[in-house]
């Protein structure tokens, strides 16, 4: 047959057709097989399994989703009830969970097994699943696709017959597919699964593997259903099957909506502060994917950025990166140890769009750009990704380099088609999907456009955001900056320039600029020099600019000047006049200086330019330049606008993302400044812990709206054995206050208590257990009686008519409660009589306290010879009426508790009191409505922990207090709310907690509120499942705005729980600082020394028994004993203390010679020796600390069945004597072999029989051994306890006493106190203090009275024969006015020829000058200033060889009292001088030097007419050498009688002793405490308080007499009772009700009257001025009239040379010269001078030789040329200017022609008007200019005496005019001339004295009374002309001496020594030498 042909291929289509018709009905069957699952939380099947204890389970089916999670199947028991069911606790159950395939096995209470295989298994793939559990072996096999696992189950292995267990026969059970039926009881433990599963079979109880016959179905639907069979997706969309529905992916098309139809893209701007994160997947843990795409286009033109971000660390760690980096994609994909990095593009940032692609795909990347692909192989076992859910797109927030990302900025620029898989990120955003999340832009919302980004600005979130700016070099002295700015904040630092003065010639000058904004102005504060504040430029800009809107600020520095300039308004500073520059960083928002915490700038900066240059932005951010600052869009809202959270006076501060409040000027704390820092009672603080009496601030109702109030507080206050705090409040009644006598009105007190309104007093009595009030009345003639003629008013209104009685008898006195009432009336002064009495009470209702009233009704007879005085005491409250101590309970147990209602509002507060660090104080429940709950326990022996739950929030805190709350005291805890805050707060100690914003604003608690424990049946937290109940007592249970007794809540089921508290321990009747073990009702004491204390209560201490051993041979004490008496065999207990190192200590033998020895060796060994049988053995403890430092050390001998251990105080580590002590028996005189360190006197015969006890020493013919010089207490030797005070009363060698000398610290200021013990016997050692006596408190001082001199001679050792490095310090106190130099110090070597020396003296109107004469050159140094003040000055001098420094300061200076010297110092004199030492000074005088010294010492001639010093001086220190310790201190040895160094000699007068600390003054503060953790409030200070008397109301009109006079007439109209206030003429209640009317009216008159003052002032004013006016013009016009310009005369002629004294030579005169007459002759050797500056100092030299200028002829014919002289105007501060000035000078002296003899007699006016001048002076302006001209020059000498004459006139005549630039910068002293007959001439001189020098003698030296200083740094001085020209005598030139002028590079000038020696001569007019 062949196979071909038509019919053949007819037959085989037909064929074909049969055998696919026949296998139709199958495939149809099979695709029947499958179910979708497309409902979620619905779709399920499910079906009853039949099966027999031995067969074996078996499941397979095959399942295909998109989804991570859901139920695959479940086997599960059913038809049983719940408990059943949870019993037996069956299911075996399979879930893919994160793509993994989970198998999960449970069976009763064996632990769980569970199987995972697969990854990924969510990939839309089928994938197969096998389930087999085998029956006979229990193995259960999970196969998913190829991979399976195997475990064993427990239950099979465990159990032979495992139908025991679970036997099928009796149980029906369900296998669940896709997910359970919602009514099962494991309904909600796994989720839906969402896909297709088909194959499902089961094996049946034949063992065959069928498909399932399915019993119930919903939600599901047969076959595999493909939703995109119908593709709804439209331009090229993909369509994916969701099986629930179809979703589009339109990746590529630039399309989007749910079905690719919305044209599109969304395009976003990102401004480099934004981003978006995508949600991947909503799982707890990572997904593992095989692929994932991310793609999006962009454009940008910045150079970095981040454009993805996901990363993921577990199972491993991967990640998907890219981002733009130097304008090239980099783009990173990690898989576990795998990174794979592409870089693809180029120039990417031309702000063009981009496509960029990333394709994960199994072992794939393909990354594309533009269309160019690069594809890269995953090489590792590892290639799913595994990400974390959020994805970052555009940036984060802080990033930071890590693995796969280098780039850290936020994406600046556009982006759209942004597609993660098949989700488009923008487009879901757009539909506000919750899974998209834009961030970074706060409240804004995305721009959906395209923007190129410009103007990036920077945000200052807090106060502590800055932004530190690098200077550099060009920017020192020329520097700008400029932003533009916002904010809402009213005060803020916006720029910080620190700035340094660069001249360091005198000091280190510091300064700085800001820009604030203050009460939200801008505002320029200039500080030059932070030492010269006073001249600080404070400059604003009256501009609002915290109004959130962008306003632009300049801030330039240039040359020391700098301008602010914003929104083109601008201030610029002065010239500071010194070179300054930028000396550090600018920081922008903040600064160095110290601001409060809310201060520095929040709120945002743009467009920042330095220098001119545009700083980036995001650049910036990236810097360590930026702290704490952000880039968000400038986020700024001002919350303070309609937020009124702030409470009690807190700031409202508009934060970043809220309010915050500044509540540092309040009293209160807490984030609304809601909590009070300060307690409400002085009780409450006692009962916290404070114990010291003192000022404290409380604050009576807590957190409500009064303020603090300052009250004293007296702590310890004892009642019934509880202790609370006393609360005193001062009034102002005047104690003794008189209230009736004759004629006196009526009257009402009104009554002022210090710092407390009526309301304070009130809310104090109130919140007080108890208070009381100290009532008195004197009275003579003058009833009392109470509630008719006098009553008092409390505070709260309430009449009070008693006095002592508490109201139980109105009327009534104290002297009635007992019946003893003078007369037997209701009161001893109710008893009229002439006799003195008084009643006196202390009222104690609370509700009546305190008397703010007083009224009091005189007796009718104005005549009354009676007298009556009223005394109020102040307040005093205590306790606290919610912790009443009878409200107080006791829990005897753990297992005791009480229960009350919950805790609802307000605060919660309670104490405790307990000894055990574990114990429940408050427990809260919550409720299946509310379940919140709280507890608050005692944790450790510190803490407290409070705990809180609040919905699924939770905050727990643990509290510690610096004290024990173990400890038996009272202890407080509480919990404070507000809507922002939990304050818990233990005692003192507070910790704030923030509440969650997610916490719903609720009703607090709403179950059982437990206290001091909770019962068994109440689930407890893990956290409190350890803490037991309180054993202890708990009180003043304070909540729900009330107070809770908790003896209230035991009632008859309540167990353990006791009214009271019953501590036995309380008060601790253990002594001896016993421990107390509370039993609560019994007690045990632990005695601390177990040795020495003994009996119930420790209460036995034999340690009080001790005694002093003075030392020596016979200081020892001896007890004679019996033999009988087991002493040599018992433990010895003893404790000493000494200062020795080596002394006996105890020593004990018996007439056979045995014997035990206890010595102290080497200071740290206890050494205890004995005998075994003739060998002398010992056993030694060494301690770690030393035993000789005269603390107690016990010393314990063991002596246990002979065997020795030494145990020394709480030793841990004794050891005993491996021998055994055993006793000689027979007696000889060599008893050991050894030597014996003691030895007893041994007769030829036995001695008697008995022991020898001898303590603190032996006899010395017994041993050489030292005996302690120390104390022994508490010798005991077995049972027996040894009087050692009763035996030293018999002896004078032993003290019977050994008290602590040292113990009061009686050595002060430094002296240390050598212990004596004895009766507190002590030596202070004041070596090494400033001060004397026998306690140190004797002020090293002396009293010099101007006529006292203190001589002090001392031998200087061998290192001070030559000193180069002296020191002196001292203090002076100069005690009287005066004019003259004064002596302090001179120190000077008596034995040597040259006689060196150092002088110190004190010149009142310049300062202080120290010289020293080396013999052979002087030199000296200064400091300037007016210490002769009455005020105390510390002196300070260093000389190190060529440098010498001194400085003098006065009390203020922050170093005074301190004695290192440092250069740095402001104001120090500080001068260079050649090396030269000081030869053998020997001798030290104070106050002056004597008279035979001046004729001893040639060159102390210059300081004959010097004073002795007047005044207190102190601590007068002496180095010679400055670098050895030894000194010198007369005083100090004068004080204290004794010769330690030297001797001293008192010339003249006592000195007796002085103090210069007296003036020092202390002040305190009473500012409050800041806020703390811990409420310091204890160093307060009451503040000022000067209260006038109580106010006084008088009642009716005045008492009047008859025309008789003898009846008085008085009108009343009512008659007053007790029950209300009386009505008279003026009403007691006038006062009350018409108070503010009086008020009113009274300022009104009050007001005009002030009104019609000013005015009529104002008009007088004005009258005056007009007259000023038209007397300015009148003197205008004659002064025109006046002025002449003078011309030089070639030819002067004086008729009277007398007039030549105050007549002005003319040589030139014009309107700029500054002098009157001749330009003056240059003199070359004159220095220029300029008045020193305040408080500068001066460094000068020693010796200064001034020649004049001749007073000759010029020729023949001429007369004598005079000095030029001119006449200065001191109130205008230069010379005169205009004849009209002169005139004007002369007629306020009123000084006429005819009674002017000589220039010498003008200065005899009263007030020294004229000073005629002999040298051009300077025209000085007051201006600041001038100042800082002083400032920079070098310090200068005193002024002559001519030029301190004051002049406060003014010329009516003055024309100004400008000196000449010659005559301005020149200035000298004195204009000297010589007399023909070589004398000097000096012009200053006493009035009417002339002074004159002969040829023969010398000028007038620097330090005498005559010298004129001079100084120059620049041109040192030189001889004069005369000098120069030869006339200098011979013996000048052959015997020079050097003059050091202490200039730096000045030269030394030669001159001889006879001009230096020779002696000044003053002739009177009368030409006679005085």
């Amino acid at each position: 047959m062949e196979f071909r042909g038509p019919k053949f291929l007819h037959s085989l289509k037909l064929a074909v057709l049969i055998v696919v018709l026949q296998m139709l009905p199958t495939i149809l069957s099979q695709d029947l097989k499958a179910w979708t699952f497309n409902i979620p939380g619905i779709s399920f099947l499910s079906f009853t399994p039949v099966y027999t204890n031995t067969q074996n389970q078996h499941i397979s089916l095959s399942f295909r989703t998109r989804n991570p999670n859901g139920l695959i199947f479940c086997h599960y028991l059913k038809d049983l009830d719940v408990k059943e069911l949870e019993r037996i606790n069956y299911r075996l159950c399979a879930e893919l969970q994160y793509g993994l395939f989970e198998l999960s096995y449970k069976l009763l209470d064996y632990d769980e097994v569970r199987l995972s295989v697969g990854k990924a298994l969510n990939n839309d793939q089928w994938h197969s699943m096998n389930v087999l559990l085998n029956s006979k072996t229990g193995e259960l096999t999970l196969t998913v696709d190829s991979d399976s696992k195997v475990t064993s189950l427990k239950p099979y292995s465990q159990h032979a017959d495992f139908s025991t267990l679970l036997d099928w026969s009796d149980y029906s059970s369900a296998i669940y597919f896709g997910g359970t039926d919602p009514n099962t009881l494991f309904s909600d433990i796994y989720p839906h699964f969402i896909g297709c599963l088909k194959d499902i079979k089961y094996r049946n109880k034949d063992e065959k593997l069928v498909p399932i016959p399915v019993d119930m179905m919903e939600g599901v639907v047969e076959g595999c259903v493909d939703k995109c069979t119908n593709n709804p997706c439209h331009h090229g969309g993909h369509c994916i099957n969701a099986y629930s529905d179809a979703v589009c992916d339109c990746f590529g098309t630039d399309y989007q909506g749910p079905f690719c139809s919305d044209l599109g893209p969304a395009t976003v701007t990102l401004r480099g502060y934004e981003w978006l994160t995508y949600n991947l997947h909503m799982n707890e843990q990572n997904v593992l994917a095989e692929k994932m795409r991310f793609s999006l286009e962009f454009k940008t033109s910045r150079g970095s950025g981040v454009l993805f971000y996901a990363v993921g660390g577990t199972p491993y760690h991967s990640h998907v990166t890219s981002s733009v980096h130097a304008g090239t994609v980099q783009v990173s994909v990690g898989i576990g140890d795998e990174d794979i990095q592409v870089e693809v593009g180029i120039g990417i940032d031309d702000y063009r769009w981009h496509n960029l692609t990333i394709i994960h795909d199994i072992r794939k990347v393909c990354v594309y750009l533009d269309g160019r692909e690069q594809v890269r192989d995953i090489l590792g076992e590892k290639y799913h990704l595994g990400l974390d859910p959020k994805i970052f797109i555009g940036g984060g927030d802080d990033f930071v380099v890590t693995r796969g990302l280098q780039v850290t900025q936020n994406f600046v620029g556009c982006i759209k088609n942004v597609y993660i898989n098949e989700v488009s990120i923008l487009h879901q955003m757009q539909e506000n999907n919750p899974a998209i999340v834009y961030q970074g832009g706060g409240s804004m919302q995305p721009e959906y456009t395209c923007k190129e980004v410009v103007n990036i600005p920077i945000s200052f979130p807090t106060s502590a955001s800055k932004l530190s700016i690098s200077s550099t070099d060009d920017m020192k002295t020329n520097f700008e900056i400029e932003f533009d700015f916002k904010s809402v904040r009213t005060e803020a630092v916006l720029v910080f320039v620190s700035i340094d003065d660069t001249d360091h010639s005198t000091g280190y000058h510091f300064g700085y600029i800001e820009v604030w904004l203050h009460q939200g102005q801008p505002s320029l504060r200039f500080v030059g020099s932070v030492t010269s504040l006073d001249r600080t430029q404070n400059l604003s800009i009256p501009n609002i600019v915290n109004d959130n809107k962008w306003h632009s600020l300049q801030l330039a520095f240039k040359d020391g000047v700098a301008k602010l300039k914003v929104d083109g308004n601008s201030v610029t500073t002065r010239d500071f006049r010194r070179p300054l520059e930028i000396s550090s960083n600018i920081i922008v928002g903040y600064g160095f200086n110290t601001y409060k915490d809310s201060e520095g700038f929040v709120g945002c900066i743009r467009n920042l330019k330095v220098q001119g240059e545009t700083k980036d932005a995001l650049d910036l951010i990236q810097t360590r330049a930026a702290s704490g600052l952000i880039i968000d869009g400038c986020n700024i809202t001002d919350y303070c606008k309609e937020n009124k959270m702030c409470k009690h006076g807190g700031i409202c501060l508009s934060e970043w993302t809220g309010v915050a409040c500044d509540c540092t000027d309040t009293y209160y704390t807490g984030r609304a400044c809601h909590f009070a820092k300060y307690k409400r009672t002085c009780d409450e603080y006692f009962q916290a812990g404070v114990n010291q009496t003192g000022v404290m601030l409380i604050d009576l109702d807590g957190s409500g709206s009064m303020d603090p109030v300052y009250v004293k507080c007296i702590m310890g206050y004892e009642k019934d054995f509880e202790f609370f705090g006393k609360t005193l409040v001062e009034h102002n009644f005047i104690a003794n206050t008189t209230v009736r006598g004759k004629m006196m009105r009526d009257m009402k007190k009104y009554i002022k208590y210090r710092e407390l309104e009526r309301e304070h007093l009130i809310r104090l009595t109130g919140e007080s257990a108890w208070c009381e009030q100290y009532i008195r009345y004197d009275c003579k003639y003058s009833p009392l009686r109470l509630g008719v003629d006098t009553w008092f008013t409390a505070a709260s209104g309430e009449m009070v008519e008693y006095v002592g009685t508490n109201d139980q008898s109105p009327g009534y006195c104290t002297c009635s409660l007992t019946n003893d009432c003078a007369g037997g009336d209701r009161c001893n002064c109710d008893n009229k009589t002439m006799v003195v009495q008084y009643d006196e009470g202390n009222n104690s209702i609370a509700r009546q306290l305190p008397i703010t009233e007083m009224t009091v009704k005189q007796d009718k007879d104005p005549l009354t010879p009676g007298s009556g005085n009223m005394t109020l005491g102040p307040l005093i409250c205590w306790g606290n009426k919610n912790q009443l101590p009878a409200t107080a309970v006791t829990f005897g147990g753990q297992s005791g508790y009480l229960l009350s209602q919950a805790w609802r509002s307000g605060d919660i507060r309670i104490s405790f009191r307990t000894h055990h660090d574990n114990a429940i104080i408050l427990y809260q429940t919550g409720t299946d409505q509310n379940i919140n709950y709280f507890f608050v326990a005692v944790t450790s022996e510190y803490t407290v922990k409070f705990y809180f739950r609040w919905g699924l929030k939770k905050l727990d805190v643990d509290v510690t207090s610096p004290e024990p709350v173990n400890n038996g005291e009272w202890h407080q805890v509480s919990i404070e709310t507000d809507q922002y805050n939990v304050r818990c707060m233990l005692d003192m100690m507070e910790k704030i907690l923030d509440i969650p914003q997610d916490v719903p604003k609720m009703t607090l608690f709403s179950g059982i509120l437990y206290i001091g424990g909770i019962p068994e049946s109440v689930p407890r937290e893990k956290v409190i499942a350890d803490v037991d109940g309180i054993v202890g007592c708990m009180r003043g249970l304070f909540y729900n705005h009330r107070s809770y007794p908790l003896t209230d809540l035991i009632d008859s089921t309540t167990q353990g729980v006791y009214e009271e508290c019953m501590a036995s321990c309380w008060p601790n009747p253990c002594k001896n600082g016993a421990k107390c073990v509370e039993k609560w009702g019994a007690h045990q004491c632990i005695c601390v020394n177990q040795w020495a204390h003994s009996g119930h209560n420790c209460e036995n201490d034999m340690n009080t028994d001790a005694v002093t051993f003075l030392g020596g041979a016979v200081s020892h004490l001896h007890f004679e004993e019996t033999p009988d008496k087991p002493i040599l065999d018992s433990t010895i207990v003893f404790s000493f203390r000494t200062f020795m190192k080596n002394c006996l200590l105890l020593y004990i033998h018996d007439h056979f010679n045995n014997f035990i020895q206890v010595e102290l060796s080497e200071g740290k060994k206890i050494v205890a020796k004995f005998n075994r049988y003739n060998t002398i053995l010992s056993q030694t403890r060494t301690m770690t600390e030393n035993l000789d430092d005269g603390k107690w050390n016990q010393v314990v001998i063991d002596n246990a069945e002979g065997y020795i251990k030494v145990i020394v105080d709480e030793d841990n580590e004794p050891s005993r004597n491996s021998y055994k002590k055993l006793r000689l028996d027979t007696y000889t005189r060599t008893p050991f072999t050894e030597d014996e360190m003691v030895k007893p006197e041994r007769p030829r015969k036995q001695p008697v029989e008995g022991i020898h006890v001898y303590v603190g020493g032996v006899p010395g013919h017994m041993s050489r051994y030292p005996t302690i010089n120390g104390c022994i207490r508490g010798l005991k030797i077995g049972n027996i306890i040894f009087e050692l005070q009763k035996a030293a009363l018999k002896t004078t060698t032993v003290s019977p006493l050994c008290d602590d000398g040292c113990a009061a610290a009686p050595c002060h200021h430094g002296g240390i106190c050598e212990e004596q013990w004895q009766d507190k016997q002590f030596n202070c050692d004041c070596s090494f203090s400033e001060y004397a006596g026998p306690t140190c408190n004797t002020e090293a001082s002396g009293y010099f009275q101007g006529e006292s001199i203190l001589q002090y001679k001392y031998n200087p050792p061998k290192e001070a024969k030559e000193t180069r490095t002296e020191r002196l310090e001292l203090i002076f106190q100069v005690s009287k006015e005066t004019s003259e130099n004064m002596l302090l110090v001179f120190i000077y070597s008596q034995r040597y020829l040259t006689h060196d020396f150092i002088v110190v003296y004190l010149d009142p109107d310049h300062g202080v000058y120290l010289s020293t004469n080396h013999g052979h050159s002087i030199h000296g140094v200064g400091k300037q200033g007016l210490f002769a003040d009455g005020r105390p000055h510390q002196l300070l001098f260093r000389r190190n060889r060529n440098e010498m420094i001194l400085t003098v300061r006065d009390e203020n200076h922050p170093k005074y009292r301190n004695k290192t010297v440092s250069i740095d110092e402001e104001g120090i004199g500080r001068v260079t001088v050649p090396d030269n030492a000081l030869d053998e000074l020997d001798t030290i005088m104070i106050g002056g030097i004597l008279d035979t010294q001046f004729a001893e010492i040639k060159d102390t001639k210059d300081y004959v007419n010097y004073l002795n010093f007047s005044g207190c001086m102190s601590e007068v220190t002496f180095y010679p050498v400055g670098d050895l310790p030894f000194s010198l201190r007369p005083l100090k040895d004068l004080r204290d009688n004794q010769n330690s160094t030297g001797i001293a000699t008192v010339y003249g007068p006592e000195i007796v002793g002085c103090s210069t600390r007296d003036i020092m003054a202390t002040t305190s503060t009473t500012t409050p405490a800041p806020t703390q953790s811990v409420i310091d409030n204890t160093r307060l200070t009451m503040p000022p308080w000067n209260p006038a008397p109580a106010d006084t109301l008088y009642i009716g009109p005045a008492p009047t007499l008859p025309a008789n006079g003898t009846s008085p007439v008085v009108t009343r109209h009512t008659t007053p009772s007790s029950s209300r206030a009386m009505e008279t003429d003026i009403a007691f209640e006038s006062r009350e009700k018409h108070e503010d009317e009086i008020v009113a009216i009274a300022l009104t008159v009050v007001a005009f009257l002030l009104i019609v003052a000013i005015l009529i002032a104002i008009i007088l004013v004005r009258m005056r001025n007009k007259e000023k006016q038209k007397e300015k013009e009148q003197k205008e016009k004659q002064e025109i009239e006046m002025k002449e310009y003078l011309e030089e005369k070639d030819d002067p002629v004086l008729e009277n040379h007398q007039n030549q004294n105050y007549l002005a030579r003319l040589d030139e005169f014009s309107m700029v010269s500054a002098t009157l007459g001749s330009k003056p002759v240059k003199n070359d050797g004159m220095s220029t001078f300029k008045p020193p500056p305040s408080e500068s100092s001066y460094t000068y030299t020693s010796v200064r030789l001034i020649t004049e200028r001749r007073l000759m002829p010029q020729s023949e014919d001429e007369g004598p040329i005079y000095p030029e002289q001119r006449f200065y105007n001191r109130k205008k501060n230069r010379p005169a200017s205009s004849i009209s000035e002169v005139l004007e000078l002369m007629e306020r002296q009123k000084v006429t022609k005819d009674n002017i003899e000589d220039f010498e007699n003008l200065g005899n006016g009263p007030t020294h008007p004229i000073a005629m001048e002999t040298t051009p002076l300077p025209c000085h302006e007051d201006d600041e200019d001038n100042d800082a001209d002083n400032e920079s020059e070098s310090p200068s000498p005193p002024p002559p005496l001519h030029h301190i004459s004051e002049y406060n006139g003014d010329s009516g005549y003055e024309a100004e005019s400008k000196p000449d630039e010659e005559q301005e910068t020149l200035m000298k002293d004195i204009f000297h001339g010589t007399e023909s007959d070589g004398s000097y001439h000096s012009d200053d001189v006493a009035p009417g004295v002339s002074q004159t020098y002969k040829g023969d003698n010398s000028p007038p030296s620097p330090v005498s009374k005559n010298s004129t200083y001079m100084s120059d740094t620049n041109s040192p001085l030189s001889h004069s002309d005369n000098a120069s020209s030869g006339n200098v005598s011979p013996t000048l030139k052959n015997n020079p001496k050097i003059v050091n002028y202490g200039f730096p590079n000045s030269p030394v000038i030669d001159i001889g020594p006879e001009i230096i020696q020779q002696k000044p001569s003053i002739m009177t007019n009368g030409g006679d030498n005085t």
